[in-house]
């Protein structure tokens, strides 16, 4: 079962691509789900927008599977809060 973070992603992931969340699982594939270059993009823009990160290129460019998604938010959400420890 998803947890918050998993679910708010495919939430977001079925408000871009207008199918319902039920069919999207954390094993699916973004081309199973049918998403082009451009759903990638808006994509990639709501998930910044609604989870306040930036998602590097390199990073959006190797991501095939949702879990993948959900993986690198709860990453880039985690690294923030380590940065403030090693300033001694």
């Amino acid at each position: 079962m998803p947890d918050d973070l998993a679910e708010k992603v495919l939430t977001t992931l079925a408000s871009v691509k207008h199918i319902p969340r039920e069919q999207i699982k954390l094993e699916s594939s973004l081309a199973d789900l049918g998403f082009d270059s451009l759903d990638t993009i808006s994509m990639l823009f709501e998930l910044e927008t609604n989870f306040n990160v930036a998602i590097p290129d390199e990073s959006a460019r190797s991501i095939r599977y949702v879990y993948e998604i959900v993986d690198g938010i709860r990453a880039l959400q985690a690294a923030p809060s380590a940065t403030p420890a090693s300033s001694e």
